[in-house]
């Protein structure tokens, strides 16, 4: 089932964004999958994505927050991001980081979209000495194995 803006809560774009520099490249046939979406069927699921007028949308689930947004724009290769940007605003998203808000991203629609098999949970600079799985299920709220800053 295609998740909608109607599926979940969601709050209007913020006004403060900045430019994410997300670039990827997908298959026609993954374009497709990635707006298909995802509904939080848990309390843990912590987010709520869609596809709406080419844009990819990523909402914190229990706040309905806008946190990104990807334009998909089809090209020779296949469907690419043509534009991206993060939600900057620091009462609905406090991180800074915009590196790793690329790596998030890009876990989000391998794991949760895609679903790739293998998929790491990128673990933010910061989180170094964190417990085990509590920034993952902080930011995601499932069970990935976790990718250190020194992982590739």
């Amino acid at each position: 089932m295609r998740a909608t803006r109607s599926s979940w809560k969601c709050l209007p774009p913020p006004e403060a964004t900045a430019p994410l520099g997300f670039d990827a490249v997908f298959t026609d046939a993954e374009a497709e999958q990635l707006m298909l979406g995802l509904v939080p069927e848990r309390m843990e699921d912590k987010w709520f994505i869609y596809g709406e007028d080419g844009w990819l949308r990523f909402h914190r689930s229990w706040s309905g927050a806008l946190i990104y947004a990807l334009r998909l724009d089809g090209s020779p290769d296949g469907v690419r991001v043509a534009e991206s940007w993060v939600n900057r605003d620091p009462e609905q998203y406090a991180a800074t980081d915009v590196a790793y808000d690329r790596a998030l991203v890009r876990f989000l629609i391998d794991a949760f979209l895609l679903r790739k098999p293998g998929v790491r949970f990128p673990m933010p600079q910061d989180a170094a000495g964190a417990p085990d799985g509590v920034v993952q299920h902080a930011l995601v709220g499932r069970a990935y194995p976790e990718r250190g800053s020194g992982d590739r």
